[in-house]
């Protein structure tokens, strides 16, 4: 193939203006793809506590760069934090999700919110458990009220379900927490 002008004058272009090229918006990711494959030949990367990165070029030429790992740096808005906390008084991490999903709202990483995300959120901002909400309220687990009315932990359940004890959902494992009666509990 012989290169004539033309040919030679757009390859100067091209290597010269390499950079624009590459961070122009205009430019398709597969294009950059083509263009990293003409300009690399292969690259091995070596996660430790500092990246190092090992370049070979066409031609042999080789470089090596080590660099700080980069910190995965994702942002739940502060205004969804202020939010799940609020909703955590009345809702499990599955039902806030619901909300949230149905509001638009997106997470940190721009997807839809799930349960175990909002159970992550919570962790991650130090942000009260819905069963730690619950109890802070004076609400007693299964076999607390079992132990208190004198009856199965199962019945206990059985009651809830029947009307005769309100239980307020706490988990997505159908765990509830219920409100205590004081001196006057229901009865059959």
């Amino acid at each position: 193939m012989t290169v004539d002008e033309e040919l030679r004058r757009r390859l100067h272009t091209l290597a010269t203006d390499f950079p624009r090229l590459w961070r122009d918006p205009d430019t398709p990711d597969r294009e950059r793809k083509r263009l990293a494959h003409l300009l690399l030949q292969d690259v091995t990367l070596i996660k430790r506590e500092q990246l190092l990165i090992h370049i070979r070029f066409p031609g042999g030429a080789t470089r090596t760069l080590e660099l700080p790992r980069p910190r995965r740096v994702t942002v739940t808005p502060r205004s969804v934090i202020t939010e799940v906390d609020r909703l955590l008084d009345d809702h499990s991490p599955d039902t806030i999700a619901n909300i949230l999903n149905a509001r638009g709202s997106v997470s940190g990483y721009g997807k839809p919110f799930t349960g175990r995300m909002i159970n992550r959120v919570r962790v991650k901002y130090g942000l009260k458990s819905r069963f730690e909400r619950l109890r802070a309220k004076g609400m007693l687990t299964r076999e607390e009220m079992a132990q208190r009315l004198g009856i199965n932990p199962k019945q206990v359940a059985a009651w809830r379900a029947a009307g005769l004890l309100r239980g307020h959902l706490c988990t997505e494992k159908d765990e509830y927490l219920y409100e205590d009666h004081g001196p006057d509990p229901p009865r059959i």
